[in-house]
């Protein structure tokens, strides 16, 4: 591919200049990953509408019982092959060196998560274009989104999900999975600002710094059941206030109310939104709660003890800490100066690094200076911490 000028050259020109995929992810394989990402920035039309089409390019045969089964295709010529993949239900499947085959998969694919889930299986990555004409480039660590000429890295679930259950292992983790999806590919999409709490202790507490809104608990409706989410999703659009899961993931209420407390209002600092800030709040006045924020915009923000402890986002692909250089470490430690379980989590990217200090959320002590882009301290929630941070929270003085 000497050519410069060629659809090819361009498409990988652009790959290297404006995306954020990882070296191993591309090694051997410029010319297949070239030629299908060239296909998808440049889609075949068809009576005015744009053929959605998907590819997975990799190094050898991935794992076909984990994806799906591949299709007799002899006598078919290439470009028929990928008429026939829709990108949803089946995929080119690019193998180096080795002639195109036709994957159809066992299940179809809807979500970003839903790609990454399949790119897991691939020594490589999953390309597709929609029928908006919007690309994806996919790995088992990443999404990047072209849009015309704006390239935008999306965070994902799994990821997410990873870093909220290192600061809160007292978390259910299906739970919070499936939170987390029905925030970022449901709820966000649709534009829709959404408040929902979830419990991390077994049952409500007695003193709660919210009103009782509307009970569904007997409804037996669960966040487990993806079958539901119809329901959960009606809720968020008509319903003003939070909506209240159980550590098990039950809908126990809706129209939920919060009350911050003047402690909370004096130690937690106001945010862009109304909605993020009773939120924030709210979690440091009740330790043994999570709040999964969703704005109307777009993000989803996680706050556990008046933090965020979670982002799920889009951003520049070449940006902090989206780019490929980007080290994020988690550190469990405890406080030498109050014993608190805390998580330590520092972003290096090189170029953007300075001295940082972060202090601990409980004693307002330092526990740790790093040479970081950013240096964050949590406290690590089990059901000790819970029980000691509700005792100081929640005394009667706070009332």
């Amino acid at each position: 591919m000497d050519d410069i000028d060629t659809p090819e050259a361009i498409a990988w020109a652009e790959l290297q200049r404006r995306g954020s995929i990882r070296s191993r992810y591309l090694k051997d394989l410029r010319d297949e990953i070239s030629g299908e990402l060239a296909r998808c920035l440049d889609p075949v039309v068809h009576e005015h509408d744009i053929r959605p089409y998907g590819a997975i390019v990799c190094r050898d045969l991935p794992h076909l019982d984990h994806l799906g089964r591949i299709l007799s295709t002899d006598g078919l010529t290439p470009e028929v092959i990928r008429s026939l993949a829709d990108g949803r239900h089946s995929f080119v499947l690019a193998v180096k060196g080795e002639p195109l085959r036709l994957l159809m998969l066992h299940d179809r694919v809807d979500t970003d998560q839903d790609y990454a889930s399949r790119a897991v299986w691939v020594e490589g990555l999953v390309l597709s274009t929609d029928e908006r004409g919007t690309v994806r480039v996919v790995t088992s660590s990443s999404v990047t989104l072209i849009e015309g000429r704006r390239w935008i890295a999306k965070d994902l679930v799994f990821e997410a999900a990873e870093d909220i259950l290192q600061v809160v292992p007292v978390a259910n983790s299906d739970v919070v999975g499936r939170l987390l999806d029905l925030c970022h590919h449901y709820i966000s999409p649709a534009k829709l600002g959404a408040t929902l709490l979830y419990l991390l202790s077994p049952s409500e507490h007695a003193i709660r710094r919210r009103d009782g809104g509307v009970r569904l608990a007997s409804l037996g409706i669960s966040i487990l059941n993806e079958r539901e989410d119809p329901l959960v999703l009606h809720q968020a659009r008509y319903r003003d206030g939070a909506m209240l899961f159980g550590h098990d993931g039950r809908l126990l209420a809706v129209n939920v109310i919060l009350h911050p407390s003047r402690a909370s209002e004096q130690v937690v600092p106001s945010m862009a939104g109304t909605r993020h800030t009773s939120a924030s709040r709210h979690t440091y006045d009740c330790p043994d709660v999570l709040a999964f924020v969703v704005s109307a915009d777009g993000p989803v923000t996680v706050f556990s003890d008046g933090k965020r402890i979670a982002d799920l986002k889009v951003g520049d692909p070449q940006a902090p800490p989206y780019a490929t250089s980007s080290r994020v470490d988690l550190d469990d430690r405890t406080c030498s100066h109050c014993g608190v379980l805390l998580t330590v989590r520092t972003i290096e990217v090189p170029g953007h690094d300075a001295p940082r200090d972060v202090r601990c959320p409980a004693c307002d002590r330092s526990v740790a200076t790093e040479q970081a882009w950013q240096l964050e301290a949590f406290v690590r929630k089990t059901s000790q911490t819970i029980d000691a941070l509700r005792a100081l929270r929640q005394a009667p003085r706070q009332a």
